[in-house]
Order: structure tokens, then C-alpha cells, then sequence
């Protein structure tokens, strides 16, 4: 005969003190975990991003760009497709993260 599984609650205490650590980084260390590894991408106009990089004004400002960006915020690649972001990806040992 089949033993009924038994369900119990998931807490912090099952998970003892080794995701302690994480709690413990400051914002500049937990933003640099990936940084290298790990990117993300967004869409911006080239009006917006020449806020931050000057070199975006060159582009007309409602153009759309696709950014590639690290874990740690700092930019990887600006591109005017897609493809070209995942054209990138492909080429590098990089793991693209989706945003929610």
C-alpha cells in the first residue's frame, strides 16, 4: 500500500543558514552577481538613451533601440533590431534574463 505523501510548510527554517549570505550584500555586490554572465534587454528611444550615453543623440530621438544590458546595469550593446541583440547572445556565453 501507497504511504500518503506528507505536505509540509516551506519556510526559512528548512533552509538553515546558507541563504543567509544574500541578506547580508550591499546593493553594489548584489548587483554585480551575473555582471558578465548575465544580461537583460529593453527598449528605448534614442531621446531617452542620450540621457545617459551622449552618443545616442547622433540617432534621430524617436528612433527605437534595443539595449543589452548587464546584470550590474552597465550597457553591453545598442542595437536598432532585435536580431541583432540575440545575433550577439548567440555568439557569447551570456544568459539573457526576462524582466517581469
Amino acid at each position: 500500500m501507497n504511504k500518503p505523501i506528507e505536505k509540509t510548510a516551506f519556510t526559512d527554517a528548512h533552509l538553515g543558514v546558507s541563504a543567509e549570505p544574500l541578506k547580508a550584500l550591499t546593493a553594489a555586490q548584489f548587483a554585480a552577481l551575473g555582471a558578465g554572465d548575465i544580461v537583460f534587454r529593453k527598449q528605448m528611444n534614442a531621446g531617452e538613451l542620450a540621457e545617459f550615453i551622449p552618443q545616442a543623440a547622433m540617432a534621430p530621438a524617436e528612433q527605437r533601440l534595443e539595449l543589452l544590458m548587464s546584470a550590474d546595469g552597465a550597457p553591453v550593446l545598442i542595437a536598432d533590431t532585435e536580431d541583432a541583440i540575440m545575433d550577439w547572445i548567440d555568439g557569447h556565453e551570456v544568459q539573457l534574463a526576462t524582466l517581469h
